[in-house]
């Protein structure tokens, strides 16, 4: 009786810590489908004008666990970021990172580190709106060696969010709200706070995030999927560019 009693008890606590918890694993990149490599075209829209963004993600599964790399290409295919994550049971959590700064003299981009103070990039277990999950890294700039950019995010689960077309397909959401300061910390420091929101759809990832920084007078930022293509479609893309120019 005692063995019943206490089976029933580990029963009821284990039900009380996962009550309300939702696992939304499937509305993040489909890492493990990523392993050939695919490049996600954003739309990106800031009042009246607007670019493209390529992000190429692929996936690697290896002994030490499964990772998903990111390289972020502008409107004009130069590497912007390069990011790699490894996939846990709680989420994704940022291992590298590094952005590209030009280098004017030389004619070319540096690649420069960051320091990742919290890791999170998207949790795997959410409950409601009152869970809050924090980001944030910093990076010294090479052309400012004393100073300090950094970037702190949070992010709220909001639940299931609308139907997002894609391919002549309506893809189920989930949203997340989100708050960020990015920062510049040096002799006469500044920062500059945002809010938006964010969509993933189940099976694809992020496919919507809008932002708006600062209050009157401040700008808002759009960013929409517009279509998934292969890395040998953005290389016809960049060549036609390139040696259009």
């Amino acid at each position: 009786m005692q063995k019943l009693a206490l089976t029933c008890l580990l029963a009821v606590a284990l039900l009380a810590c996962t009550r309300g918890k939702r696992d939304i694993r499937d509305y993040y990149y489909p890492v493990l489908d990523l392993q050939s490599g695919k490049v996600y075209v954003y739309e990106l829209t800031q009042g009246d004008s607007t670019a493209l963004e390529y992000w190429y993600f692929r996936g690697f599964v290896r002994d030490s666990g499964i990772f998903l790399s990111s390289t972020n290409y502008d409107a004009q295919f130069q590497i912007s970021q390069i990011g790699r994550e490894k996939l846990v049971s709680s989420g994704a959590l940022l291992r590298d990172y590094f952005v590209y700064e030009p280098d004017t003299a030389q004619g070319t981009v540096r690649q420069v580190p960051t320091q990742i103070s919290s890791p999170t990039v998207f949790p795997f277990q959410v409950t409601d709106s009152l869970g809050v999950f924090l980001f944030s890294l910093s990076y010294t700039p090479t052309a400012a060696p004393q100073a300090r950019v950094y970037l702190i995010r949070n992010r709220r689960y909001l639940g299931d969010g609308p139907l997002y077309s894609l391919d002549g397909q309506q893809h189920p959401t989930i949203r997340f709200g989100v708050r960020e300061a990015v920062g510049y910390d040096a002799e006469g420091a500044a920062e500059i706070a945002g809010d938006g929101e964010e969509w993933y759809a189940k099976g694809i990832g992020l496919v919507y995030r809008r932002k708006r920084y600062g209050q009157e007078g401040g700008f808002e930022q759009v960013f929409r999927l517009k279509e998934i293509v292969l890395m040998e479609e953005l290389e016809r893309r960049a060549k036609g560019v390139l040696e259009g120019g």
